[in-house]
């Protein structure tokens, strides 16, 4: 029960998190002054994290919030590069 209420926690501040880099990128439609190397390093963990919420835990709760995550991610690093290349 607390482990998924602190899941819970996590997931919100998950979203809350990434939220503000994604409307900063759609609203300025620049990234210029983001890391794409770091973003894909964020993605890989992120994946690696959801391969493992899915193939070891099986707890619902977890692979919805890495996939979360990982949404968020690849949504930020695919933003990044296509604002980085549309000069």
């Amino acid at each position: 029960m607390l482990g998924n209420i602190l899941l819970g926690i996590v997931s919100f501040c998950t979203f809350i998190s990434y939220f503000p880099q994604t409307v900063k990128l759609l609203k300025t439609k620049k990234s210029e002054d983001i890391s794409i190397q770091s973003w894909i390093l964020w993605v890989t963990s992120s994946f690696s994290y959801t391969l493992y919420a899915i193939l070891v835990s099986k707890d619902g709760m977890l692979i919805f919030e890495t996939c979360l995550e990982l949404f968020f991610c690849l949504l930020i690093l695919i933003l990044a590069v296509k604002y980085r290349n549309n000069k």
